[in-house]
């Protein structure tokens, strides 16, 4: 698919390295990397692809996500130009499906603008938050969300309102195949160093009971209904369980850090082994909450 580099030039790598673009830092390469600037360009990425049997998706930040040892074998797009531009409204922010939650937060709390503060410390994009309805401390995407542009499977563009979505438990509702190009988030103006305050105390409780500082991608596993996934872990004693080089995390059980040199395959292992001693240890089945990209 020599096209393309032909119209976007540098902005297609062949052979993108993907590892140092996920938070577990694991993982081989995307046979194609192409940053895309525009609704246009992802459309047009997409129908290409389509068009020569290439599989095509979405590259966030690489939270939530466990990349193959053997990489990608498809493109992946990176959401960049008018695709991450934020903008602020009276009631809200504008943003990219590319924008870096996080520094959303921080504008949110600066301009004084509630109902982002559960999101401190999340190392997502706001499309992939969008996609999994990301959420902590009682709060999640979909509460504070007014309308997405999506760009569909077909290539159309659509966009929709809390009414056209069906989100759940980190499960956003979009349609399936359906990109995030873009959305409204709806914020409830506030005193900025009231939200500023809320925001680093949230921060400061996620940075005490979650490994912040290391190498993971959020929590592993879903939490089961009416318990956490984490406490079941725990109880099952598998802190500090190791594959290589992936850790169950001691400060946080449902966290598995890459403690250097770990590769997707001791992540899964680690993995499983965890999910087969919990369900001997309760009888519940854990059910992975992050998304592995190609073959393993």
């Amino acid at each position: 698919m020599s096209i393309l580099r032909q119209r976007l030039g540098e902005r297609a790598r062949f052979g993108a390295p993907l590892a140092p673009r996920t938070t577990w830092g694991v993982g081989g390469p995307a046979w194609c990397l192409c940053r895309v600037h525009s609704a246009a360009e992802a459309a047009w990425v997409r129908r290409e692809a389509s068009r020569h049997g290439v599989a095509c998706r979405v590259l966030g930040r690489g939270s939530n996500l466990l990349v193959a040892d053997a990489g990608f074998s498809g493109v992946l797009l990176s959401l960049k130009g008018d695709l991450a531009k934020v903008r602020v409204l009276e009631d809200g922010l504008q943003a990219g499906g590319g924008a870096h939650l996080p520094a959303l937060v921080k504008l949110a709390a600066r301009r004084g603008l509630a109902g982002l503060e559960w999101a401190a410390g999340i190392p997502a994009s706001l499309g992939g938050a969008i996609a999994m309805n990301a959420g902590a401390a009682g709060g999640s995407v979909a509460a504070v969300l007014a309308e997405v542009e999506l760009l569909l499977a077909n290539g159309g563009q659509f966009l929709a309102g809390p009414r056209d979505l069906k989100p759940g438990y980190r499960r956003g509702g979009l349609p399936r195949g359906a990109m995030v190009l873009g959305a409204r988030l709806r914020l409830t103006p506030d005193d900025p160093d009231a939200v500023a305050a809320r925001t680093r105390a949230l921060l400061e409780r996620r940075a005490a009971s979650q490994p912040l500082g290391a190498a993971t991608a959020g929590c592993v596993f879903r939490n089961p209904a009416g318990d956490h996934a984490g406490r079941l872990i725990e109880a099952a004693g598998c802190k500090g369980w190791r594959e290589g080089g992936a850790v169950v995390s001691t400060r946080h059980a449902n966290f598995i850090e890459n403690a250097g040199g770990a590769t997707a395959a001791q992540v899964l292992a680690l993995m499983e082994k965890v999910r087969r001693q919990v369900r001997q240890a309760s009888g519940v089945d854990l059910e992975p909450e992050v998304e592995v990209l190609g073959d393993v």
